[in-house]
């Protein structure tokens, strides 16, 4: 068997885990054993071959790892509250932390409501949801637009 056969047996074994894992942990191989094959067939010493294999696939990691996981969300489960977080509402009971008051009402559903800073925020103030909480939104003040 040829090294240039070896190498792109390595990129398919890679890509083939890849595709079953889904996890951008074998990709960066595959784009390694790529260039070590074609450098493999133009007749290029092994030693080169091995080097261009780590480099071009630990390369491949470094920069491309964040943007696509960054891009792909890999690892994170997206649920329907976090559509609640960035939202903006208005109050519809005061919320006071102290007091154990404060509710939001979302469609039909009601929900209770925390001040994020610790602040009181009277009936009919705009919030934004900053986070959640078991059953309770952690709420800002909006900040009035210029």
């Amino acid at each position: 068997m040829s090294y240039g056969v070896f190498w792109v047996i390595v990129a398919a074994v890679a890509l083939v885990v890849e595709i079953i894992t889904l996890g951008l942990s074998s990709i960066w191989f595959t784009g390694g054993g790529i260039v070590a094959a074609v450098i493999a067939f133009m007749g290029g010493p092994v030693w080169l071959q091995i080097v261009a294999f780590i480099v071009v696939s630990t390369v491949m990691l470094l920069l491309m790892r964040p943007l696509a996981k960054k891009h792909l969300a890999i690892g994170q489960e997206k649920t329907n509250t976090d559509s609640l977080i960035g939202r903006t509402e208005k109050v519809i009971t005061t919320v006071d932390n102290n007091a154990g008051t404060g509710m939001l009402k979302l469609g039909d559903v009601e929900w209770r409501a925390v001040s994020d800073d610790g602040s009181v925020i009277p009936e009919g103030t705009l919030v934004t949801i900053q986070r959640l909480e078991g059953t309770k939104l952690y709420v800002k003040r909006e900040l009035p637009s210029m």
